[in-house]
């Protein structure tokens, strides 16, 4: 929604104000590498993780405020808030699920599940706010959950936590080192996470634009809000993950982590190729095409967002859990930051040649990515807890 409130409250144009979240999102996701290098010299993830939610409920209050300054600074505050909370998860997440444990996937799909909890509620919440109240009683909102869920943590984590991964301070000399072959997976990794990126990007950016002008919103005689878009993947993940998590094990023992991602790419891909027919008509199209669209985005995201960050952290070597995350974010960053540009291209091309390019790049990554990675990942996936 980010997208549309710079264009409905402050008047930016529509190829401006995807460049602003293009850039926005880069400069959250591109803070994580110092911010993961931070988080491995310390022995308190939680400490970074309560800091890290009282930067976003600033960052929240800082975009209630009507005035264009106050929506920079807000944006600035939630860059750095995110560059904590970010690693931070993670760093609490490989505390409890180690790298060799085989639960490691599965625990990254029920922590995506987790995210898009609270996505759906939001954008749907966001939805009936802003067409209600406003966009200021949106974000404060917003500040106001954050701030619950600050509080719950800081209760939860009252007394200190010490770190079990080791730290790039005190490293144990029977560390396990980087395999070999673990720099192509990494890579090959990153890159996909690069690619996922510019997919989401145009998927809550772009796509939301061009539903809003494209996609006939009228269902019974109410109108459907843009922002339920945004709340309709979460839905379907809310539906799909349970499905994963279940099937999970088996799978990845007879496919392979990696063969799971490169099918990611190819999900993305369909999730542009699906609109290609819309272009032969001028009229409003129904509703079953974005739908169909999201429905494949979905699909990409739970294939590649979960299942990398796992094979990225079993590819890593132990110590540089958070770095290792920070540059996965990292990646993201620089998808999003090419995503704004990409964004632009929907007002100065056809809208069939931004989809074929759109349907292209995925394509290609899947071929590059499958290339690069064994067909099993380096640690094994199955080593019991």
């Amino acid at each position: 929604t980010t997208a549309a409130m710079l264009c409905e409250r402050y008047g930016f144009t529509r190829p401006d104000s995807l460049r602003i979240c293009g850039l926005f999102s880069a400069a959250c996701y591109i803070g994580s590498v110092p911010g993961g290098h931070l988080l491995d010299r310390s022995t308190s993830p939680s400490r970074g993780f309560t800091g890290s939610l009282l930067l976003l409920v600033l960052g929240y209050v800082f975009l209630a405020i009507p005035y264009r300054a106050a929506a920079f600074a807000g944006f600035a505050v939630l860059a750095v808030g995110h560059a904590f909370y970010k690693p931070s998860t993670q760093r609490v997440l490989t505390i409890l699920f180690p790298t060799k444990d085989s639960r490691l996937e599965g625990v990254q799909v029920m922590l995506h599940f987790a995210i898009n909890v609270g996505a759906a509620a939001g954008s749907f919440l966001a939805g009936i706010l802003v067409r209600s109240a406003g966009w200021s009683v949106s974000y404060a909102f917003a500040a106001l959950m954050v701030g619950i869920g600050m509080a719950l943590s800081t209760a939860q984590s009252s007394q200190p936590v010490v770190s079990q991964v080791p730290s790039k301070i005190a490293t144990p000399p029977d560390s396990t080192a980087q395999p070999l072959g673990s720099l192509s997976t990494i890579l090959a990794v990153l890159a996909a996470m690069f690619l996922l990126a510019i997919t989401t990007a145009q998927a809550e950016g772009a796509l939301l634009l061009w539903s809003r002008d494209r996609i006939d919103r009228v269902l019974l005689g109410f109108e459907i809000p843009v922002a339920w878009f945004l709340a309709f993947p979460s839905i379907q993940v809310l539906l799909l993950a349970p499905i994963q998590i279940a099937l999970l094990l088996r799978i990845k023992q007879r496919i392979g982590t990696a063969q799971l991602i490169s099918g990611g790419l190819i999900a993305a891909a369909l999730c542009f190729a699906v609109l290609l027919p819309t272009t032969l008509w001028v009229e409003r199209v129904g509703v079953a095409w974005i739908a169909g669209a999201l429905f494949f985005f979905v699909l990409a995201e739970l294939l590649i967002a979960p299942l990398g960050l796992a094979l990225l952290q079993r590819s890593a070597p132990l110590g540089f859990i958070g770095i290792a995350t920070g540059f996965w974010y990292g990646a993201s960053a620089l998808g999003y930051l090419a995503s704004g540009e990409v964004g632009t291209l929907w007002s100065g091309w056809p809208t069939r040649n931004v989809l074929l390019f759109l349907t292209a790049l995925p394509v290609g990554g899947a071929v590059i990515f499958s290339w690069l990675t064994p067909k099993r990942s380096l640690r094994s996936e199955t080593t019991a807890p």
